[in-house]
């Protein structure tokens, strides 16, 4: 895919390092997202939207795929190498890859995400999304 990064290592340790950034900020956004939705704001919408995807994720028992996108990264670098990534990388790490089981992960990633969902649904109903939606669907009659 990048052939040439192969050969920069302190570029593909940047990119390693972006991505593990990148996947911090995520994880923020699936935790603190719904600040959006108090606020009337649109983006609340890809809230909701990766939530959705998480829940499926770990459902299906998948990885994010900026997991895959650093494991690709990281391939691309000298396993002989000094240098493995900034200290604020390796410390970000530790958030991103808690040292938890994987089943404790999933399954308090799931139940957040369904808590999440649930109030999502109760702010709809609240608002009268839901008799909007049933209406789109069902037709009105006049």
């Amino acid at each position: 895919m990048f052939p040439s990064l192969s050969q920069g290592l302190p570029m593909v340790s940047f990119l390693v390092d972006t991505t593990v950034f990148v996947h911090f900020l995520w994880i923020l956004f699936l935790l603190f997202g719904f600040v959006f939705a108090l606020k009337g704001s649109k983006i609340a919408y890809i809230h909701l939207g990766g939530l959705l995807f998480a829940l499926v994720l770990n459902a299906l028992g998948w990885y994010c795929p900026l997991t895959h996108l650093e494991n690709y990264f990281r391939s691309l670098q000298d396993a002989r190498s000094v240098y493995s990534g900034s200290f604020i990388a390796g410390n970000l790490e530790k958030f991103v890859y808690p040292d938890l089981p994987e089943n404790f992960l999933r399954g308090g990633e799931m139940l957040l995400t369904a808590l999440y969902l649930l109030v999502y649904g109760f702010w709809a109903r609240k608002l009268g999304l839901w008799g909007r939606v049933r209406k789109h669907f069902h037709g009105t009659s006049s």
